[in-house]
């Protein structure tokens, strides 16, 4: 769900047109509204998961798998709380990513005054990125924090690393990193992060994660997979307030990830953390292309894990499947 105003703005006359005809004249096959509404069948639909999410829609009693619209006061009223739990539960990592953002702006208008980003470095290949992340490791005293989003490791890139790994290990560094949820299950990802588990280094999952990143004690942050990269590139901040920003962004995404060989907190009717933010995503509009990329998952994966939710529903539709996973709590 988004932010209360962009959703109340969202209430335009054609969404409003629905809810009036749903609370007047008790009609709710979409094709009747369609016409009623001398609109399309898909606009309608979008209407009604619209209405359902702002919980102006409930099911009905009456007639299982349909809705009744609610009183538009006490519809209201559950928004407004609906929408106050939520914000308070996103309001710390809102926080930590407004921190982040702030540095990054500020770096980033010091570089207009001085012609480059002052105390940090561009690299845009393979071979300066290896290069200076190895350098990286072998300087690192205290504390590596990394961010993968991307897929599941490879045997090759786990060897490669591991000596490295080892080496920071016996100077004492404390690993923490956060994976896709969508690499739990492969082998040798699980193997790795149980290797470093049994040296003292953590690992746990997320939904999703906004970019590639490997913070270095409080010395220096590189950043990499950020939007419109034609190629591989990084950039490597040595600027404190930046590098501190930054391990404020982990620490926000490390308190919401669940442990690797952990159930995590208990979400309804048995979900993973992945299968609700695919209902989250799904419910926002993205095409099934755009969910899979968010996961860190194929497009095949995605329909199979979708299909597998509808089945759990009973749902034989993708907006039936949204209303009951709303009925539900599950999103």
């Amino acid at each position: 769900m988004g932010d209360t105003v962009d959703e109340v703005s969202s209430l335009d006359q054609h969404t409003l047109g629905v809810y009036r005809a749903i609370l007047f004249h008790k009609e709710h096959d979409p094709e009747r509204l369609a016409k009623l509404l001398s609109c399309t069948t898909e606009q309608v639909e979008e209407a009604l998961r619209l209405l359902t999410r702002l919980s102006l829609l409930a099911p009905s009693r009456d007639t299982p798998g349909r809705m009744r619209a609610v009183n538009p006061s006490l519809g209201l009223k559950v928004l407004l709380q609906r929408e106050e739990r939520e914000l308070a539960s996103r309001q710390q990592r809102i926080e930590q990513n407004r921190a982040a953002l702030a540095a990054l702006a500020a770096e980033y208008t010091a570089s207009g005054r001085s012609g480059g980003l002052d105390g940090a470095e561009h690299l845009d290949n393979v071979d300066d990125i290896r290069t200076r992340l190895e350098a990286l490791a072998e300087s690192c005293t205290a504390e590596s924090l990394a961010f993968h989003p991307g897929k599941a490791l490879t045997e090759e890139s786990v060897e490669a690393g591991r000596p490295l790994n080892e080496r920071a290990m016996e100077r004492g560094v404390r690993f923490r990193t956060i994976y896709l949820d969508s690499v739990a299950g492969d082998r040798v990802t699980r193997a790795h992060a149980q290797w470093m588990a049994e040296r003292g280094s953590e690992i746990r999952t997320s939904p999703t994660l906004p970019m590639r990143l490997l913070i270095v004690d409080t010395a220096a942050a590189v950043v990499a997979g950020l939007p419109g990269q034609a190629r591989p590139s990084a950039l490597l901040f040595s600027s404190q307030p930046v590098v501190l920003a930054m391990r404020a962004l982990f620490e926000a995404y490390w308190e919401h990830a669940s442990p690797l060989d952990g159930p995590g907190d208990a979400l309804p009717g048995g979900l993973t953390p992945q299968e609700r933010k695919l209902l989250q995503l799904l419910a926002s509009g993205l095409t099934d292309e755009a969910v899979a990329r968010a996961l860190g998952i194929g497009v095949r994966t995605e329909r199979r894990i979708v299909a597998d939710l509808m089945e759990r529903l009973g749902a034989s539709s993708r907006f039936e499947a949204g209303v009951q996973a709303t009925r539900r709590e599950w999103i």
